[in-house]
């Protein structure tokens, strides 16, 4: 790997500050008149270009859009897009997209923040610092073709500031109750025109929304569990601390070389369906990266980039009073070629990557934790291995752009050879028809697979992956900046579907059909005042999931072990059926901005394995405020106040085993300062 990226610097040398990205035709400088935001991404094609253009159902959140509502961290901002749903866990956010849960690809910097060993383990709270972020690129919808497997429902990705976009320091203060929380953070940016670069620190520490517990201690030993009499007590979580550092140096437009630290350690309450017995939990997962791009423009039409990375992720959990360590490195490097044809009218993007993941120690649950903590076990521990493995990827991918009239057409095919599991073909095709400026027409499909859990590759030797085929039908009006119409249908179905428990295991393979409509629109009716809406309505169909649980084992005279398997059944957990999100922007003088939110999530279920029955829960409405008052007393000084759950509405959620409490009102106060 070292050698490759010595090879290319070498051959790359000082580059042109012209022609950074191959030409995409003529179109693009007409956004600038006929009134479309030139906010961009760079996700759907891997190249920077129009949400409205895009050949995907996209959206960009602005820096200006998270201070303007008050957002503090991932999850807050998803929440109010159409199709996300973020499920309040004891643990943290576990996050749905179109009715499927764990099912995106999150990015910081094009590099992958999720891990192999637990599907839900999402930087979606305070993990990730918004402090340093530039924009928030959303995908809904498949991107296997140029982003690999796990791109699955959709594709998140955080793209962070750069040494251009700060000249000078920014810092920040904030504080929230209840909870005690404090936070700061400081960016600091330079531009030197031929080199810039880019410095963010930001850290948070408070006590989450969680109740007091009463098992106290449990692991004896490794075989031994404390009895009763000394298993119980009283005790409080303690406070959840965060630290994150990152960085950039670019040199031209040729050379990137960026990096992320975050460390964090999160407690919280667990609670035993029955309600009776609850524990203490933390999840500590340092994560970090360092990522190299380069670019050599070969002409004007074409382009060469090599992107490498290296990361590192360390989860480790403590149940009770026992510890779980794991860790995963990921060496990750790929080549892309850019050529436009046709005077910017065609446009091919094909690259070839390899990817290796070294996984230690991923935890196997052999038992239900809940059934050994009451007074009725003596001394049994659950059983947990522990297993490694290492799994390496190739893969060769190419997408075609075609523009011919008013309409782009697009082609896409992906090869990945994992020595695993089986090769998979990943496509997509599409159209995107502008009939006229203010006029936007997508038709879109693609197929995209989703990595197996790791009990998956250690228990079943070379498992069929999950596969998700989605069509999209997205119809959108501009007719001016001021207002705003879309209107998108999509149909998914997904094949050899499994879900995982840790304690009862694999769900067997199923398949599920979704369908939903996303809606949304805004309006603008004077300068001062913008209203957003958005509305998703979704439903699936398929037979119900599937445990085939060893609920308990006996050993005969002879010494041989026998196992007694159950079958576990309950529905598809596809989250609320309908979500709802108003919004209203009003700036009454240049220096103050007050947001509000108006949210809804409809009924949902508290589902999980060895449940005899399934709770559900009504639908809440929930409303958040933030104002920002700028240039307060000296320049550059501001002050943000954000209220969650205004109306202070009591409300459970389902939780991992039973049905939580829900976020009371939480007052955030922050400061900034632009040096």
């Amino acid at each position: 790997m070292t050698l490759v990226i010595l090879a290319f610097l070498v051959q790359s040398g000082p580059l042109r500050a012209e022609s950074q990205e191959p030409s995409t035709g003529p179109n693009d400088t007409l956004l600038m008149f006929v009134g479309e935001d030139l906010e961009v991404l760079s996700i759907a094609s891997r190249r920077q270009e129009s949400a409205w253009q895009a050949p995907a159902v996209a959206h960009v959140i602005t820096r200006e859009d998270m201070k303007d509502r008050g957002i503090q961290t991932l999850s807050h901002a998803l929440e109010m897009e159409p199709g996300f749903y973020m499920a309040k866990k004891e643990w943290g956010t576990q996050p749905y997209l179109r009715g499927i849960p764990d099912s995106v690809l999150f990015l910081y910097d094009t590099v992958p923040t999720g891990s192999d060993i637990s599907k839900s383990l999402h930087p979606l709270d305070h993990e990730l610092s918004l402090a340093p972020i530039k924009r928030i690129e959303i995908l809904r919808g498949p991107g296997s073709v140029l982003w690999g497997p796990d791109a699955f429902a959709g594709i998140v990705n955080m793209v962070p500031m750069t040494g251009k976009d700060l000249e000078g320091a920014e810092t920040g203060i904030l504080y929230g109750s209840p909870g005690n929380q404090r936070g700061f953070y400081a960016n600091m940016g330079h531009d030197a025109g031929l080199w810039d670069a880019f410095l963010s620190v930001s850290g948070h520490e408070g006590r989450q929304n969680d109740p007091d517990f009463n098992v106290v201690r449990f692991w004896k030993d490794d075989t031994t569990a404390f009895p009763p009499e000394q298993r119980y007590g009283r005790k409080s979580p303690d406070d959840s601390r965060y630290l994150e550092a990152s960085g950039r140096f670019s040199y031209g437009d040729w050379l990137t070389v960026s990096g992320l630290f975050s460390d964090y350690q999160k407690n919280y309450t667990m609670t035993r369906a029955e309600g009776d017995f609850s524990w203490g939990e933390s999840r500590n997962a340092p994560f970090g990266f360092i990522k190299l791009e380069a670019k050599k423009n070969l002409d004007r039409s074409s382009a060469l980039r090599f992107t490498g990375s290296y990361s590192s992720l360390n989860p480790e959990y403590e149940i009770i009073d026992k510890t779980l360590k794991q860790k995963e490195r990921t060496a990750y490097g790929e080549i892309i070629y850019d050529r436009s044809f046709l005077s910017g009218k065609g446009l091919f993007t094909g690259g070839l990557s390899y990817r290796n993941k070294e996984i230690g120690d991923a935890p196997i649950w052999n038992g239900y934790l809940p059934d050994y903590l009451g007074p009725e076990n003596r001394n049994l521990l659950p059983g947990v291995t522990a297993k490694d493995y290492n799994a390496s990827l190739w893969s060769v991918f190419g997408q075609y752009n075609q523009k011919v009239g008013n309409v782009d057409l697009l082609v896409g095919l992906r090869n990945d050879a994992h020595d695993e599991y089986g090769n998979h073909l990943s496509y997509n095709v599409g159209a995107v028809w502008s009939p006229e400026p203010q006029w936007m027409m997508k038709l879109l499909y693609g197929v995209a697979y989703r990595t197996p859990f790791a009990r998956q590759l250690l228990e079943e030797g070379q498992p069929d992956m999950e596969e998700i085929k989605t069509l999209n039908l997205q119809v959108a009006w501009k007719p001016s900046p001021q207002a705003g119409l879309s209107v998108t249908g999509f149909v998914s179905r997904i094949e050899k579907h499994i879900m995982e428990d840790p304690y009862a295991g694999l769900s067997l393979p199923n398949q599920q059909n979704i369908t939903g409509l996303e809606i949304e629109g805004h309006f603008s009716p004077v300068k001062s005042l913008d209203f957003s809406a958005n509305l998703t309505l979704q439903d699936n169909d398929g037979p119900s999931e599937t445990y085939h649980y060893n609920d308990f084992s006996f050993v005969r005279p002879d010494g041989t072990v026998v196992k007694h398997y159950t079958d576990l059944t309950y529905p598809y957990d596809r989250g609320p059926g309908a979500l709802f999100n108003l919004t209203g922007t009003w700036r009454p003088v240049e220096r103050v901005t007050a947001f509000l939110r108006l949210g809804y999530f409809s009924e949902r279920n508290l589902i999980f394995p060895r449940s005899a029955e399934i709770r559900s829960v009504p639908g809440v409405w929930l409303l958040d405020m933030s104002t920002t008052i700028r240039d307060i007393g000296i320049h550059g000084l501001d002050l943000e106040l954000s209220v969650r759950n205004l109306l202070d509405r009591d409300y459970e959620t389902p939780g991992t085993y039973g049905l939580i409490q829900g976020d009371p009102a939480t007052v955030w106060v922050a400061l900034r300062k632009r040096w």
